[in-house]
Order: structure tokens, then sequence, then C-alpha cells
């Protein structure tokens, strides 16, 4: 029995630095896949000032809500006139972390004067069966983070997103024609957006992280929406 007790107690051992050495082993793994990443893309990992994190963590917030942010794995571009940040997004106001956002694209800039607003992608109903209730419930849960603005004038645009803006009046002078053109021919785009700042990501099936690929992808649709909302002017 004594022999058997010994046994049981190194198995539980080997096992347990087993999954130690698993998890040194993957998270180097992550650390070299990142910079190898980085070098690719031409952008260099730094780290979060706390300016950055309260721009990024007032996109988020909700009535009544005070989540505690913190930003990782944070990468940096200078831009002419501002800076692209890739970056991940965590709430650590509950029982376990919750990660918000997994690379998504922010844009800091001086010459951005933007309406405070949020972009979610709507789900096509020709497309899936539940599409229009699915639709409905994201609406009726973004519309605790703002008021939905409505855009009669341009249907295509209407038909792909759902937005919503604590300035309404402001947020629909913004998007014009064109920018509401421009929106109208993409999908799966999330954006929260307020000042100098937005934040870009997909909602999309088969997104994978670290592919140099994807996010060269994310990074220039980002850098498309920056050139948009320069143009004419801001609020």
């Amino acid at each position: 029995m004594e022999t058997l007790t010994i046994l049981v107690v190194l198995l539980v051992l080997l096992i347990f630095a087993g999954l130690i050495v698993f998890s040194i082993t993957n998270t180097r793994q992550q650390k070299r896949a990142r910079a190898q990443m980085a070098q690719t893309l031409g952008i260099t990992p730094v780290e979060a000032d706390t300016t950055l994190l309260a721009q990024i963590s007032a996109l988020y917030q909700t009535p009544g809500n005070k989540p505690r942010h913190s930003l990782h794995n944070v990468m940096r571009r200078r831009l002419p006139d501002g800076d692209l940040f890739l970056f991940d997004l965590v709430d650590r106001d509950g029982e376990s972390d919750s990660w918000l956002e997994r690379q998504a694209v922010a844009i800091r800039s001086d010459t951005l004067r933007l309406p405070p607003f949020q972009i979610f992608p709507k789900i096509n109903p020709e497309k899936y069966a539940l599409g229009a209730l699915a639709n409905a419930i994201v609406e009726w849960g973004v519309s605790k983070v703002g008021t939905p603005v409505q855009f009669p004038e341009f249907p295509a645009f209407q038909a792909r997103y759902t937005l919503t803006s604590t300035d309404p009046e402001a947020a629909q002078r913004f998007f014009d024609e064109a920018r509401a053109r421009f929106f109208a021919r993409t999908e799966y785009y999330n954006l929260r957006a307020a000042g100098g700042l937005f934040v870009f990501a997909e909602i999309q099936p088969g997104v994978k992280l670290n592919d140099p690929a994807q996010i060269t992808n994310r990074i220039n649709r980002a850098l498309d929406i920056y050139r948009l909302f320069q143009e004419s002017g801001g609020i």
C-alpha cells in the first residue's frame, strides 16, 4: 500500500511538472510568434502607457459600469500624423478575466475629430435563418451603451450595421454619403470611436491569431478607415 501511495504521488508530481513545462514552452512559442509577426509587419512591441489604456478603456465603458481593463501584447507603428496600435484588451472586473479584444487595431491622431459612436455588424437574414432574431438581440444589447442612430437615407449601410452613440445628432452628421457608402461595402466590421481615437476589430469566423496575412489585412482596413475619417474634417 505504501509503495502504491508513493507511485500515485510521483505520478501527480510528474503531471504537474509536465503542465508547468508545457505552459512555459507554450508561452515562449507565443512570444517568438509575436516577435516574428512584429518584424514581418514592421511594428514594434511597446509597454502600454496609462494614457492609451484610459483612452481605449473609455470606449468600452457602459453606464453604471467601470470595468478594470488592461492592455496586453501592445505593438505600435508610427504614422506621419499619429500612431497605430495592435493590442489585446482584457476586462478583469469579474471572477475571471474576459478577453474583449484579440489583436484589435487602434489609431490615435490629432487629425481625427470623431463623435462618440459604436458600429456593430448585422447578420444577413437572407443567408441565416435566425439572422433577424440575432439582429434584434444585438440592437437591444447595444442600446444599453448608446442611442441607436437611424440612417433611412442610407438603407444599404443600415442593412449592414447597427450604430449607437451618446451624441446621435453628431454621429448622424458625421456619417455622410461617402462614409455610409464605404461601410455598406464591408462586412463584420466592429468599430468604437471618440475624439482622436478609434478601435477597429472584425467579428467573423475563421480569424487566426498571429497570422501575419490576416493582421496585415486588418491593419490596411483600419488605415482605409483612418483616411476616410480624416476626409472633410470631423464633428
